[in-house]
C-alpha cells in the first residue's frame, strides 16, 4: 500500500521548490532522514508542525485529507487541537506572525525566531495601524504578546471613558509600597490567603503602610476578604484575586515606558485619525460645580 504522507511531501516539497536540506534545516533534522519520510517512514509528531509551517500547508495537507468543504477557521480549530497541549501556544504565536505579514502585502509566510531577540538583548516589533483598528506584537522570546484591536464605531473612549475609578487605581499605586506588595502576592500560589502581618513581614513595612494597602486594594476589588474564626478570636485574612489580569495591566505599562522603535513589519495607515473621540474629560456641569 502507497505511502500517503511519503507521497505527499515529495509533491508540496518539490511544487513549492524547498529542498531536502532546506526542510531538514528547518525541522532541525538530517536530510537523510527527510529522504526516509519520502520514501517509506513517518517523522515524530512533534515535527508535523514544523514540517507543514516550512511547506506552508495544513498538517492535514501532508497527509491527504480534503479540505475544500472546510472554512479556514474550522481548519484553524482542527489544526490547533491536533498539537499537544503544551506546544499549542508556541503554534498560535507562528499564527499571529502572519497577520501582520499579510496586512503589509507579503504572499509568503516568513517565521519569526523570537529566541534570538532575546539573546541579542534588544526588542523587536510588528505593528499596524489603520482607521478600523491596531495591530501590535512583541516578538521577544522573554515576553512575547499579541494584541489585535478592531476599532469600536464610537472610539475606543467610548468604553475607555475617563473615570475617576482609573485615578483611584494610580493613586493606590502610588501609595508606598504598594506596588511591592502587588508583585510579593502574584509569586505567591494560586487562591494563597494572607494576613496583613504577610506584608509587614515580608515587605518590611509598618502595619499602618500594610493598612493602607489593603484598604486600597479593597475600594479596587483586587481582595477577596473573609473572616479566620480559630475558636479563640475573628483575624481577617485575604485573597488576591487579580494575578493575570495585573500581568496583562504590568505588560502594557511596561510596553508605554519602554516604547517601540524597532519593527520587523510597521505601517500607519490611520489618516490622522484621533483614537480618543468622545471628549470625556470634560466635566460636566454638576461636576464643575462639585469642584467648585
Amino acid at each position: 500500500m502507497e505511502n500517503t504522507f511519503a507521497a505527499n511531501l515529495r509533491r508540496i516539497r518539490k511544487k513549492k521548490g524547498i529542498t531536502q536540506e532546506q526542510l531538514a534545516e528547518a525541522v532541525g533534522v538530517s536530510a537523510q532522514a527527510v529522504s526516509k519520510w519520502e520514501m517509506t517512514s513517518y517523522p515524530d509528531p512533534q515535527l508535523l508542525p514544523a514540517i507543514a509551517d516550512k511547506l506552508g500547508v495544513t498538517i492535514d495537507e501532508l497527509y491527504g485529507r480534503a479540505h475544500e468543504d472546510k472554512s479556514i477557521y474550522l481548519r484553524m480549530i482542527e489544526h490547533i487541537q491536533s498539537i499537544p497541549e503544551n506546544d499549542r501556544m508556541v503554534e498560535m504565536i507562528r499564527m499571529c506572525y502572519a497577520m501582520p505579514q499579510s496586512l503589509m502585502g507579503v504572499h509568503n509566510y516568513f517565521p519569526i525566531d523570537p529566541h534570538i531577540y532575546a539573546a541579542e538583548g534588544w526588542s523587536n516589533y510588528s505593528r499596524y495601524l489603520h482607521s478600523t483598528g491596531m495591530l501590535e506584537m512583541r516578538n521577544n522570546a522573554n515576553l512575547l504578546f499579541f494584541l489585535l484591536m478592531p476599532e469600536p464605531e464610537n472610539g475606543y473612549d467610548n468604553v475607555l471613558r475617563y473615570d475617576e475609578n482609573m485615578v483611584k487605581l494610580f493613586r493606590f499605586l502610588a501609595l508606598p509600597n504598594a506596588l511591592r506588595a502587588v508583585y510579593m502576592l502574584m509569586g505567591c500560589e494560586d487562591m494563597t490567603f494572607f494576613r496583613r502581618h504577610t506584608l509587614t513581614e515580608k515587605l518590611g513595612i509598618s502595619d499602618e503602610n500594610a493598612r493602607d494597602i489593603l484598604d486600597g486594594m479593597k475600594e479596587l476589588g483586587f481582595i477577596f476578604e473573609t473572616v479566620l474564626d480559630d475558636g479563640k478570636s475573628d483575624e481577617r485574612i485575604y485573597n488576591f484575586k487579580v494575578c493575570h489580569l495585573f500581568v496583562e495591566f504590568l505588560t502594557f505599562t511596561w510596553l508605554l515606558l519602554h516604547q517601540p522603535d524597532n519593527f520587523n513589519y510597521q505601517a500607519d495607515n490611520r489618516e490622522r485619525k484621533p483614537f480618543f473621540r468622545n471628549d470625556t474629560y470634560k466635566r460636566t456641569k454638576n461636576e464643575k460645580e462639585k469642584a467648585n
